[in-house]
């Protein structure tokens, strides 16, 4: 996408490439053939924006969906190409990781969204408040196999059995269990979980399975079961660290050129002298800071790219604005109202996550706070 197509430059502004989006898809449903695949899209999408994302999903023949809340599922179902009840007469199924969050059967039923119950504490609270007309809330149920975090574990997972009281109000439709090494599925303790997962599924009542996520679903068949559940791999990022997989880069974050101005050397650039210029130096104002979702990790670390070339950023990292050193460039290349990349094309958001020291879901989830400058462009650039 030409940098000119990003129009005037107001602030940052995060472009989601939809054909990407849509080869990444075709990518994991070859991994997986024979399981069903769920999209997930907690936290806006991870940042990308839901709205942009779901009704390409859609139309590409998704039809399962992971959200963490029940808010984030109404706003899900609310943004795609069909009605409610054309969307469930087609196979929609919303599942909620969050489980019922304080909340009761009676608000997911009508919406037919299914929590991921967290506990006997959800089944227990299902049971003191259940649907009307003796129905049962369809649900998923988590099995802690080993991260320690949500679901039953060895201690609870007994309680589970077919002949429990506890399914008075319950329909149990899908296992799920989270790797603790989700990067690594080989990791002997990522077999241990497996292993488990398989005994107490066998003992529980019929339903689908699953475990793989974005890097286990490129590990091999043994991980697939019924169901995977793919959030990463879609924007192609890279969980695995065995396993290269020709995904693309869904997202590319710019941000406008405020000022370039000439400083003398020993000048102080950001706040408390966080920079002071070894040399007479050429600055760049960016308009991205970090309440943009840019790390503060990064003062005096990482690049952003200029005219094909990296720039260092220099001094801190403000709440709407980063410095870049520039002074290697050829007097008026770098303008007030180019853009920079922050990461992209030229920039890999992986490269940038290294510099901050954080996963790079983090800097992409950041982006949420970018609802307002996002826009979803057809094709690459």
């Amino acid at each position: 996408m030409p940098l000119d197509a990003l129009g005037t430059a107001y602030g940052p502004c995060l472009s989601v490439d939809l054909q990407a989006l849509a080869h990444n898809w075709q990518i994991v449903r070859a991994a997986c053939p024979d399981s069903s695949v769920g999209a997930v899209l907690k936290n806006d999408a991870y940042g990308l924006g839901v709205a942009l994302v779901a009704p390409r999903l859609w139309r590409l023949g998704c039809r399962d969906f992971w959200v963490s809340s029940l808010d984030e599922g109404l706003a899900l179902q609310a943004c795609l190409p069909v009605d409610a009840v054309d969307a469930r007469q087609q196979g929609l199924r919303v599942w909620v990781l969050n489980g019922l969050g304080g909340g009761q059967a009676q608000d997911f039923a009508p919406h037919g969204l299914l929590p991921a119950l967290t506990g006997a504490h959800e089944l227990a609270a299902l049971c003191r408040q259940p649907l009307p007309g003796d129905r049962r809330l369809p649900v998923a149920v988590h099995l802690d196999t080993g991260l320690t975090r949500v679901g039953f574990d060895s201690a609870g997972w007994a309680q589970l059995g077919a002949d429990s009281a506890l399914w008075r109000a319950a329909q149990p439709r899908l296992w799920l269990t989270h790797l603790g090494r989700f990067h690594d599925p080989e990791a002997p303790q990522c077999q241990q979980q497996r292993q488990r997962f398989v005994q107490w599924t066998a003992r529980l009542p019929a339903a689908a399975r699953s475990i793989a996520t974005s890097s286990s679903v490129f590990a091999g068949q043994k991980w697939h079961f019924e169901h995977v559940r793919v959030g990463s791999a879609l924007w192609g990022v890279p969980t695995s660290e065995r396993i290269q997989v020709p995904l693309r880069p869904v997202a590319r974050l710019h941000a406008p050129v405020l000022r370039v101005a000439d400083v003398a050397a020993g000048t102080e650039v950001g706040y408390a002298g966080g920079y002071i210029a070894p040399r007479d130096c050429r600055i760049a104002t960016v308009a991205m800071g970090y309440g943009d979702g840019l790390p503060f990790s990064l003062a005096n670390r990482g690049t952003m790219v200029l005219a094909g070339r990296s720039a260092p950023i220099v001094g801190g990292v403000a709440m709407g604005m980063v410095a870049l050193d520039v002074s290697d460039y050829a007097p008026g290349q770098v303008q007030p109202g180019m853009w920079a990349e922050v990461y992209g094309t030229q920039q890999p958001l992986t490269q940038l996550a290294a510099a901050a020291e954080v996963p790079p879901n983090v800097l992409l989830t950041l982006s949420a706070r970018l609802a307002p400058q996002r826009r979803a462009v057809d094709g690459a650039s």
